[in-house]
């Protein structure tokens, strides 16, 4: 996104707000990713929780996500936090099921759209 996009920063603001957004699906650096806009301390707070089960060898990482989860996100948003996500086209070495959470820098977001 290299001018301010006011709309797609409404859409995070209303999704901190509100918990959850809509679907979306954006354009970053040529590759197409689908998911669903989260609220930065959910997303953060979902992914500790992920981390910390104990069956986990990842379990040690968690309470990075937690204190993540603690802060305010700034304004305006950096990043687009999405859950549920996937990648639809593109020249990437991402795999085609991305997982469930995601994180996009606002800066590369060339399009987007809601669904």
């Amino acid at each position: 996104m290299t001018t301010r996009d006011d709309l797609l920063i409404d859409l995070i603001n209303r999704t901190e707000m509100e918990g959850e957004g809509p679907r979306i699906t954006v354009v970053a650096q040529g590759v197409v990713i689908t998911g669903r806009i989260a609220a930065h301390r959910r997303w953060a707070t979902d992914l500790a929780g992920r981390l910390g089960d104990a069956e986990l060898p990842d379990e040690r990482f968690a309470e990075d996500f937690a204190r993540e989860a603690g802060e305010t996100p700034d304004y305006p948003p950096a990043f687009l936090h999405l859950r549920g996500c996937q990648l639809i086209s593109g020249t990437s070495s991402l795999p085609a099921a991305l997982g469930e959470f995601f994180k996009v820098p606002l800066a590369m977001i060339s399009a987007w759209s809601v669904r």
